[in-house]
Formats: structure tokens, C-alpha cells, sequence
């Protein structure tokens, strides 16, 4: 079970420590072997260069415990079905330790990337999560279709033997705004949050909307918890570690929809200023448009020796958190210095 410990328990319980890994195919396995045995609870892999189900059928084949999320898949581009029948597999392969992460990404991305429709992602999340749901009911025997508003799947299974021992693989949403986080409280087993959400913005913006999901829904209160995202950029050149970590949120932060974040730190203005500099390709104007007290609200940034120290701020706005290093405008072939450098700063969690 992917659930652990509801808000109202979240300051005394143990938070899970979970490693972003990705890159090369070959460094994805490698680096899910490392944090296997450096006792990480869980690995979680992307999708921006390659297909995360992929991915994370390399980490789930060169581990025995670990337990392995994507963060994210995206949803949209695919069939309910199809993402049903690869979670199915993924989670028979490794004996029941995968983790379907789904996410509906942005409106850019998603007309200009996938060429898919792009309205009212809330709504077409949670049905989504619904339909996924029913091929599985389907194919555990059960009499079951999917006829919904965006999707209608009449025709869930093929009518193989029944697989009524399988279970529903734990299903979690991403969610920036309240709305998403709200319907992840009503339909998904967790939440994951983006790397520019704050402990801060959790507690006050995300967690409150996740509550209020899980009561619209009548669900227990620990049905979602909430799988928090942080940047950790970490190494011998701590001020080199912190501008890579603020040209990261800079990128992030120029995102329309992320300015709730940059404004409950009370910095909403600056979103224009970082569209501006993104537009001129100006990396050296994003990131000094981040400022120290912004960079350290967000982020861990800095001496590796410090950054067990500062991951427990999350504590009690998460029952896990997945670490990883900044990715924007790092040079070719970095990936795995860069993993390699969070993962040995901050195995064995909050110091």
C-alpha cells in the first residue's frame, strides 16, 4: 500500500524518502540499484526524453524492494486502456511495487508536444483515473464498462481468464492548483507535487484542497497523501549548486499557471520579469531573478553536508519526499554526476 499517514498524523510519522532517477536507459537502472541500497523507500522516473513506463520497468528489473513511481506519466496523450494494461504489467513484473503517477501537464505542451485537446484537465483527470480503474474491475471478471464524458471504453478486456487477484495498482495525481489537489483528494491513492511547491505552499495551498477533496468524496482522511517534490542541488562549488538550482525554479516559475507559488512567497510580480528573460534565452537573467530567500524557501541548495539537515522542513506537509537535481540547462552528460551527488547528500533522510 502506497498510503501511510494522514495529515493530522504527518508531524509524528516517518517520512519516506523517494530519489528522481533518469537519463540514459543504462544509468536509470544503475542509479535505481544505488538507491535500492542506500536504503531509499522508493525511485521515481520522468517523462521528458523518454516514455516513463520504460524507465520505470529499468529500475523496477535491476531492484528486489524498491519501490518504483512515475513522476510523471502523462495521462492525456494516452488511452485509459493502454495505461491501464502497462501498469498491470509493469506491477505483475516486480511483484507489486510499481507506482502509476499520471499527470495532464500544461496547455502548451500538450497541443504543441502531443497534439491533444486541452480543457478542463481536472475533470478529464478524474474521469481518467475512474476509466483506468474499470479495465482493471474488468479484467479481475467483473461486469464492467466505462461511459463518461471524455471516454467510453464498452469493450474493457478481450474476455481472457479473470484475474480477480490482482489488485488496483495505486493510482497518483499530480497537482499544482487547488482544484487538481481537490480531485486528487476525491479520486487518486496520493498526490504528487511539483519541485517549485513549496513546504510552505503544501501546507497552506495544497494540503487544505486535498482535505477538502477527501470530504467531498467521503473518503478516509490518509486516502491521499501527499508524495512532495524537492530540487536538491548539491557539491564542492556551493555557490555554483545554488544558481543551477535558481536558473531550475526560474524555469519553472515562468509557467503561468505555477505564479500561486511565486505568490504566496509574495513574489507573483517577478513571473513577468522571468517570461521576459526566458523569451531573450537570457539563463544568466533567470537565475539571478531568484533570490536567496525564494531559492531556500523551495529548494536545498548548497554543501552536501547540509542537506540532510534541511529536507526535514517537509516534514509534516508530506509523507514522502522524492528528491532529484536541477535538469534545466545542465551540460551534456551531467545527468549522473548530478544524480549521483543527491543521492549520496541525502540517503538516509532528514539528518
Amino acid at each position: 500500500m502506497v498510503t501511510q499517514a494522514g495529515s493530522e498524523g504527518a508531524n509524528a510519522a516517518r517520512m519516506a524518502l523517494g530519489l528522481v532517477i533518469g537519463g540514459p536507459i543504462g544509468l536509470t537502472a544503475e542509479l535505481a540499484r544505488r538507491a535500492e541500497a542506500a536504503g531509499f523507500e522508493s525511485a521515481w522516473v520522468t517523462e521528458l526524453d523518454h516514455s516513463a513506463f520504460v524507465a520505470a520497468q529499468a529500475a523496477l528489473g535491476a531492484t528486489d524492494h524498491l519501490l518504483v513511481g512515475t513522476g510523471v506519466a502523462l495521462a492525456l496523450p494516452r488511452s485509459p486502456t493502454i495505461t491501464a494494461l502497462t501498469a498491470w504489467d509493469l506491477d505483475e513484473l516486480s511483484g507489486g511495487r510499481f507506482l502509476l503517477g499520471l499527470g495532464s501537464q500544461v496547455k502548451q505542451v500538450m497541443e504543441g508536444r502531443f497534439s491533444v485537446p486541452f480543457d478542463r484537465p481536472a475533470a478529464r483527470m478524474a474521469e481518467y483515473i475512474r476509466a483506468v480503474r474499470s479495465v482493471w474491475a474488468a479484467n479481475r471478471g467483473g461486469p464492467v464498462i466505462h461511459e463518461g464524458e471524455f471516454y467510453r471504453i464498452t469493450m474493457p478486456t478481450f474476455h481472457g481468464p479473470p484475474r480477480p487477484e490482482r489488485r488496483d495498482v495505486p493510482v497518483l495525481l499530480a497537482a499544482v492548483g487547488p482544484i487538481l489537489a481537490r480531485t486528487a483528494g476525491e479520486v487518486a491513492d496520493g498526490l504528487v507535487g511539483h519541485p517549485l511547491a513549496s513546504p510552505r505552499y503544501l501546507a497552506e495551498q495544497v494540503r487544505p484542497s486535498v482535505a477538502e477533496g477527501l470530504h467531498r468524496a467521503g473518503r478516509p482522511s490518509d486516502a491521499c497523501p501527499v508524495t512532495a517534490t524537492a530540487i536538491v542541488s548539491v557539491g564542492p562549488d556551493a555557490d555554483a549548486a545554488r544558481r543551477a538550482a535558481r536558473l531550475q525554479l526560474a524555469f519553472y516559475a515562468t509557467t503561468p499557471s505555477y505564479r500561486p507559488i511565486l505568490e504566496t512567497h509574495g513574489r507573483g510580480a517577478l513571473q513577468g520579469a522571468l517570461r521576459r528573460a526566458f523569451v531573450r534565452r537570457d539563463a544568466g537573467e533567470l537565475a539571478d531573478l531568484i533570490d536567496d530567500e525564494l531559492l531556500d524557501a523551495i529548494a536545498v541548495a548548497g554543501r552536501p553536508d547540509e542537506a540532510r539537515g534541511r529536507l526535514a522542513a517537509w516534514r509534516g506537509v508530506a509523507e514522502r519526499l522524492v528528491v532529484g537535481p536541477p535538469w534545466y540547462g545542465l551540460r551534456p552528460g551531467a545527468e549522473a554526476e548530478a544524480m549521483a551527488a543527491v543521492l549520496e547528500a541525502t540517503a538516509g533522510g532528514p539528518g
